[in-house]
């Protein structure tokens, strides 16, 4: 027995042969939409070659002009770093002649370095005789300072020149490569753009030609961003080869500057050398004067500081007699009240006389504690007066330390013995600083006074 009607046989055909029209439809479509995107694909193809084309070009332009202002700096960079190398030989010619002030500054300030800690204040004397170690470079250390300036500054330009010849470096192995890639692109541009044009043609006689400027307007939107980001870039990239120009030519003008102050720097040591010594020869006779003066009103307070120890020990001893003197009313408090103990209960109570004795014996009693706690005082008095005398005495043989050093300053001089800078001991000076302190004895090298223990 049959399991379909006709109708049903009928009606299953009838939707067999729409379901193929459908498919057929949807095919003829998907061939619309291939087509389509075979033609976008060959524009995008040939619009970023000519797009590669075009930037290769630019970048190569670009990469040449920079070239050659790297070029021209590195040449003018390398000029200016041997006439600075000439400055420096100049300055090296004109130290020599400032050892002997030099010499005798240095020793200056290393002998009043050993001067005992509390005299190493920075007074006058210091600040001169750095002052003068400073102008000896206008007498040596400026032209010392000026020659570690000019090294540095030939540092920097050799620097600066080896920074040039790697941008140099590094710009020309990119232009060669760019420009390779220009001369493949343009044969590989030609052969492209033969094949697309073909492409085109055949693809007209068809069912669907693509529209290039639609093609061209997505991929424009597809890579924006990755456009500005590489426009960026290069841009950056120049920035950089113009600071480091810009930064060659800064260097090149400071060391110009630099070679200018150094040929006035030479010219003005002499001048400047003399006086600075001179004011240092001052500020040592006035550090004598005032030490004199502090030495005697030392002194003085030393002798006023040993009376008054001699009075507070006279004190203590009254203090103490007072204490004795207290020992017997408390006994007699005390016996007195112990006896009265005694008394009969009747008659044991706290009467007139029991609250005076109690009294008496809290003066007493208050009494000693203070005359005992006033005698701590004064021995601490005592000590601390005998710990000032000692610290009066120890501030009185460190300034007179002192003294005999700046003395001993004061009576060397520059000289030059055999061709060779030294120091001598003048023969004119030493008579004045032996009337400053008779006990003075000059000394050509090491100071032979004692610095005490407490100053150390």
């Amino acid at each position: 027995m049959s399991m379909h009607t006709t109708q049903e046989w009928v009606q299953n055909a009838h939707y067999n042969m729409y379901q193929a029209q459908h498919t057929q439809r949807k095919a003829m479509g998907q061939t619309d939409t291939s087509f389509k995107a075979h033609s976008e694909a060959m524009s995008d193809n040939l619009n970023m070659y000519n797009e590669l084309h075009n930037s290769l070009e630019q970048k190569v332009k670009t990469s040449h002009r920079l070239l050659d202002k790297l070029q021209h700096r590195a040449e003018s960079v390398e000029n200016s770093l041997q006439h600075t190398r000439h400055a420096l030989e100049k300055l090296e010619q004109n130290l020599a002649a400032k050892d002997a002030p030099l010499q005798l500054c240095m020793w200056r300030m290393e002998q009043r370095e050993r001067r005992p800690l509390r005299e190493q204040v920075r007074d006058a004397v210091e600040v001169s005789l750095e002052v003068e170690k400073a102008t000896l470079i206008d007498s040596q250390k400026k032209l010392k300072e000026a020659i570690k300036r000019t090294k540095a500054t030939i540092q920097i330009l050799e620097a600066k020149l080896e920074e040039l010849r790697f941008d140099i470096n590094q710009k020309s192995q990119a232009l060669s490569v760019d420009e390779m890639c220009l001369r493949t692109t343009h044969r590989s541009l030609g052969a492209v753009a033969d094949r697309t044009s073909q492409a085109r043609a055949a693809s007209s006689g068809g069912r669907y030609a693509g529209s290039p400027s639609s093609a061209r307007s997505k991929s424009s939107t597809r890579h924006d961003v990755a456009i500005h980001e590489s426009t960026r870039n290069e841009v950056v990239r120049q920035q950089e080869a113009v600071r480091l120009n810009q930064a060659a030519v800064s260097r090149e003008e400071a060391a110009k500057e630099l070679r200018d102050e150094c040929a006035k720097l030479m010219a003005r040591c002499q001048r400047a050398s003399e006086e600075a010594a001179s004011r240092s020869e001052r500020a040592l006779k006035e550090r004598i004067n005032d030490n004199q003066s502090m030495r005697r009103r030392l002194e003085s307070e030393l002798r006023e500081t040993m009376n008054q120890i001699q009075n507070t020990k006279g004190t203590m001893s009254e203090t103490k007699s007072q204490i004795r003197a207290l020992e017997e009313p408390m006994e007699l408090t005390s016996t007195c009240s112990s006896w009265r103990k005694q008394r009969a209960s009747k008659e044991h109570i706290v009467d007139p006389v029991s609250t005076t004795l109690h009294e008496h014996q809290m003066v007493l009693m208050r009494c000693n504690e203070e005359l005992r706690g006033q005698h701590q005082h004064e021995k601490s008095v005592l000590q601390e007066l005998q710990e000032k005398r000692e610290r009066l005495k120890e501030d009185l043989q460190d300034k007179t330390s002192a003294l005999h050093i700046d003395l001993n300053c004061l009576t060397h001089e520059a000289t030059s013995m055999n061709g060779k800078p030294s120091k001598a001991i003048s023969r004119h000076r030493l008579p004045r600083a032996m009337k400053v302190d008779p006990n003075f004895v000059p000394s050509p090298g090491h100071s032979m006074i004692r610095t005490p223990l407490s100053a150390r």
